[in-house]
């Protein structure tokens, strides 16, 4: 084997300083893929020493130790607290605030429909002209079971420190609106109300929507608004530390996420969204708080939000749209953008250069037909093989841990140890696989197969996934120069340096490109889905085959071996390193339900398994089973165990007034809660199906006549932050001979049970990121 293997020809074969070219080659990869992937980092944090006019993260930290003090949702008196807090600090910058206090219903189609309270704060900086506005948006509800200290805490201090930084500075040209949405953890409420209710909404010219889903990381901008070339073009100007590309709005627009941004976009509106993402472990959770968020994280949203605003501030917001723009990173900051007129004929160009390419290959016969297809397919055989070699190493890890469905969004909190170990195993699988081609197929063949592979993909990007067509086009450019310069080099043994050289600059483009998205995509996509980023690594292996093959000539199998080693290391470390502890708990659910029909209690729990601490309410009788009369519409299992009787008022609902016809039933109904619960849901148990809807005179949902999916016994409305006099109800439906109505009234916290003790969590666990975590429920049914 080893004789075969030194008979293989290369076309980048040395002699003696065989060993120092390679570990320079190798040496060269790693140091440009860390400093792509380290310069797309947060800013650095800014004191409060810093000149009055400028953002300093210190500042806006003094707002958050307010703000994230506690959870505040929507419905909650900790919310009200928040929302009295932003409107005097508003008041003290000189602002009017004021609260738009409305019904808000969301634009789901499908049931239950999400309606509430909501209650918008909105200041107004007035500029000199008073065209169009720049409209700065981020939410100050969180949900029940975290502070959100980073969502979207962050965003809203970040709001009150830019405008104190405005208003240090001369004025602007344009207005600038800030909106505080409620809501938005509800279902975006706070959004639609604003852009169906309020006059300012048809001022905004350009939209700053900020976000958070982890605590730590460069702040993203992920989405726009279609036609984003001015926008795009704007953003390079103006933002000091630009992070973006167009490939995360391509997969953001196809995913079922929604923030704010969603509504406004579908107002008319043109804007931009950001996020920090690392650190999932801590969204929605009890530890989104204070102690945990970046600071750096902080300075960036900031950083972007005070340079744009005063950039669109003083800019003419008339017309906004232009061109779709591709655009993307380069080393950091710079962003790199162009228009999407351009996608077509840069891919025609690296089309002919890559054709011209293998035409001088194939001529010259340094190519051949037979293996450059072998070679094609080889590439496939690799990215298949170690992907299922690191899916089955993940899964193997995960049932052999059995603790990791108890983490925060089933994800490890040094899920980063997996990701290394699982690049490494990769690694490890490519390049072994590499040696055993190489007896077989040329290195110029091997480069020009797998360069098919991104020849294809770059025409399939550039027609159907334009945002993402740089990825292909630009390393693949780099790529043939690098391949075009081997196959025209007549002297095989002199002047390696001038061939690593030249390969080694050709990789470059796809270095930088492809190491800061791997990162991304696993902080999007989690280890869940390591499948995702190790596709994307091979493809950057596969331009990469001539540093592997120079790794594996001189140190052969030890190569393979070594990444194999570092793979199970890594992945080893990660389980033994992976338990649970205070600054990194895990997480587990109950609440409490009863049927006030029946007059049964039960304690319930979306885990899988019983633990430590939920014991003590599921300790017998536990069955895994649907809860319909507390989630018609549901079919989720959960844990359920009788429960002690409290006493518990049910909700009430009175009839208001009712008609009839031969085709249309319609009754007016007034539902309140006795324990006033911040949330009620309300599902229809009938035959008759809901023509139209009304909750306080708002119309809900699709009100076409249509039913929903499923037929009959499928309507349903939740409805958050309930007043103290309840909502009025509106229904028009088929006439049938009974109507009968199911409404479930939710209260934070468990109720107090006389002569039940129940200890409270240790500091290792926290409440799962589920709504109805550590609440009460009581359902009862009417018939009219």
């Amino acid at each position: 084997m080893a004789q075969a293997y030194k008979e293989a020809t290369s076309a980048i074969a040395v002699t003696s300083p065989r060993s120092i070219w390679a570990l320079l080659s190798l040496l060269f990869v790693f140091v440009v893929a860390a400093v792509a992937v380290y310069s797309q980092s947060a800013p650095r944090a800014v004191p409060d020493t810093a000149a009055a006019d400028q953002f300093s993260s210190a500042r806006a930290m003094r707002h958050l130790q307010v703000i994230a003090a506690r959870p505040h949702p929507l419905g909650s008196p900790e919310h009200d607290s928040v929302r009295d807090y932003i409107v005097k600090e508003l008041s003290a910058l000189g602002l009017a605030p004021e609260i738009q206090k409305t019904t808000a219903v969301a634009s789901n189609s499908l049931p239950p429909f999400i309606s509430g309270s909501v209650e918008n704060i909105i200041a107004r900086l007035k500029g000199t002209e008073g065209g169009k506005a720049v409209l700065i948006a981020g939410h100050y509800d969180s949900v029940p079971t975290g502070p959100g200290a980073s969502d979207d805490g962050s965003a809203v201090v970040a709001m009150l420190e830019s405008l104190r930084a405005l208003r240090q500075g001369p004025q602007l040209r344009n207005d600038v609106i800030f909106l505080f949405t409620d809501g938005e953890e509800a279902g975006l409420l706070g959004a639609r109300a604003f852009v169906d209710e309020h006059p300012w909404a048809k001022d905004a010219g350009v939209v700053l929507n900020f976000e958070a889903r982890g605590k730590t990381g460069p702040a993203i901008m992920f989405e726009t608004s279609p036609d984003n070339g001015w926008l795009i073009s704007q953003f390079a100007q103006s933002a000091p530390y630009p992070i973006a590309n167009s490939l995360s709005y391509e997969i953001y627009k196809r995913l079922p996420n929604d923030t704010d941004l969603t509504v406004l976009k579908s107002a008319g509106l043109s804007g931009l969204n950001f996020a920090y993402i690392d650190g999932l472990n801590h969204y929605h959770t009890q530890i989104d708080d204070l102690a945990s968020i970046d600071e750096q994280s902080l300075q960036h949203q900031g950083s972007y939000m005070l340079a744009l605003a005063r950039h669109f501030g003083n800019v003419s917001l008339d017309s906004t749209r232009a061109n779709q723009a591709v655009y993307f990173n380069l080393l950091g900051s710079l962003l790199v953008h162009y228009s999407d007129a351009a996608i077509i004929p840069l891919a025609a160009a690296v089309f002919l250069l890559f054709a011209t390419v293998l035409a001088i290959g194939l001529r010259r016969k340094r190519l051949t037909i037979g293996g450059v297809v072998l070679a094609f397919l080889a590439f496939l055989f690799s990215s298949t093989i170690a992907l299922l070699v690191v899916t089955a190493v993940w899964w193997l890890t995960s049932a052999l841990h059995g603790g990791f469905a108890s983490y925060p969004w089933n994800n490890p909190y040094n899920s980063h140890l997996y990701l290394i170990g699982s690049i490494t195993l990769a690694l490890a699988v490519a390049s072994a696989l590499h040696i055993l081609y190489r007896k077989k197929i040329g290195l110029l063949d091997l480069m020009a197969g797998a360069m098919v592979w991104w020849l294809a993909l770059m025409m399939a990007a550039s027609l159907f996934l334009p945002g993402g067509s740089y990825l292909f086009t630009w390393p693949l450019l780099a790529s043939s120069i690098a391949l075009g310069f081997l196959l025209i080099s007549k002297d095989q043994d002199s002047k390696l340096w001038v061939r690593l050289a030249v390969i080694s600059l050709c990789a470059i483009p796809a270095i930088i490109l492809f190491s800061p998205l791997i990162h991304q995509l696993f902080l999007a996509l989690t280890i869940q889905l390591i499948g995702a980023v190790i596709v994307f690594l091979m493809l950057l292996l596969g331009l990469l085959i001539p540093h592997i093959d120079i790794a594996t000539s001189r140190f052969g199998w030890l190569f393979p071996a070594a990444a194999a080693l570092a793979g199970i290391v890594f992945i080893g470390i990660g389980s033994l390193t992976a338990g649970y502890d205070n600054k990194h708990p895990m997480t587990d659910s109950i609440f409490y339900a009863l049927n006030a029909d029946a007059g049964e209690s039960i304690w319930a729990s979306t885990d899988q398994r019983v633990d430590e601490w939920t014991s003590q309410f599921l300790s017998s009788g536990v069955t895994n089973t649907t809860l319909p009369e507390f989630f018609p519409l549901s079919s989720r299992q959960f844990l359920k165990a009788p429960a002690p009787s409290a006493s518990l008022a049910p909700p009430e609902v009175e009839l208001l007034g009712e008609s009839r016809n031969a085709e249309v039933r319609t009754l007016k109904f007034r539902i309140t809660s006795a324990r006033l619960s911040p949330t009620i849901s309300v599902f229809l148990e009938t035959d008759a199906r809901v023509l139209n809807a009304y909750v306080n005179g708002k119309r809900i949902g699709d009100s076409s006549g249509s039913p929903p999916p499923g037929g009959a016994n499928q309507w349903g409305l939740r409805y958050y932050a309930l007043p103290k006099g309840g909502v009025e109800l509106n229904l028009e439906t088929t006439p049938s001979q009974t109507l009968k109505i199911r409404v479930i009234d939710q209260s934070f916290g468990l109720p107090e049970i006389p002569g039940a003790n129940f200890n409270a969590r240790p500091g290792h666990i926290m409440p799962t990121p589920i709504y109805y975590t550590d609440s009460t429920l009581v359902s009862k049914s009417f018939m009219f």
